[in-house]
């Protein structure tokens, strides 16, 4: 079964989807779930936009199911290290997606003055920022969009083109094979076709480098999200040659 690896709920503070909902509508698809709610610190250790930890995974394990995993997006920054991998060592949990959304201290969503005062350098610099996190950080098994910053980028070219970065693109996808990390393909961004090309050479070069497997999620905060252009990921993977898979107790589920 296919499962839509990248799903948030109400426990987190951007969703109000109810998690019987979800597992519903996923079902309809012919798709599993597994919910990855939100655990970022801010730079200075304190929780800044968490799930409701008291209430998860506690109050969801009782929709876990063959169709039904836990898990956790946490944000990868330096100064939570051994926090994040407290979190991550939960056992009930199955999954947990490593993201970029700090960078320098900005939080990316709000980082308009960032984009701002660095320009194009801003791209070189997420790519290393990331390469730095992968190397620091060993609790995760898949790195989430790897182009999220392209959803808040203010500059003219918002992708980062992986004909102009490839070196920095290159370190990046060799050290998460190396670490046995794998990618997810996010789906959010897939109704975009200059996105979709450029998706597209970035997974080719995983493949060509020894990626094999990726996941695949919609990053869903709502149900109208749920599932999101996987018609598209499943051709897209398909003609790259790499397998979907999901995760079960922390272990890879081909």
């Amino acid at each position: 079964m296919i499962f839509d690896t990248h799903v948030h709920s109400m426990v987190s503070p951007d969703s109000e989807m109810h998690p019987q909902e979800a597992i519903a509508i996923l079902a309809e698809k012919g798709l599993g779930c597994t919910f990855t709610e939100h655990i970022d610190y801010n730079t200075q250790g304190v929780p800044f936009f968490c799930a409701d930890l008291d209430a998860y995974p506690r109050d969801y394990i009782q929709y876990k199911s063959d169709t039904v995993r836990l898990g956790l997006e946490i944000s990868l920054i330096p100064q939570c290290i051994s926090q994040n991998t407290a979190h991550a060592a939960h056992q009930d949990i199955d999954y947990i997606i490593g993201s970029i959304h700090w960078i320098d201290g900005w939080d990316i969503y709000h980082a308009k003055d960032y984009f701002a005062q660095s320009g194009d350098k801003v791209y070189d610099r997420y790519l290393s920022y990331a390469l730095e996190m992968v190397k620091l950080n060993d609790f995760f098994d898949v790195l989430g969009h790897i182009d999220y910053i392209s959803r808040y980028s203010s500059l003219p070219e918002k992708n980062i083109l992986y004909e102009k970065y490839a070196d920095a693109y290159d370190a990046l996808l060799k050290a998460l094979i190396e670490r046995d990390k794998l990618l997810e393909l996010n789906t959010s961004r897939l109704g975009d076709e200059n996105a979709c090309k450029n998706l597209f050479a970035i997974y080719s070069r995983y493949r060509d480098l020894g990626g094999r497997y990726v996941t695949i999620g919609s990053d869903s905060h709502n149900t109208g999200k749920l599932g999101y252009k996987f018609d598209k990921a499943l051709e897209m993977i398909d003609e790259i040659g790499l397998k979907p898979v999901h995760f079960k107790n922390r272990q890879m589920i081909i």
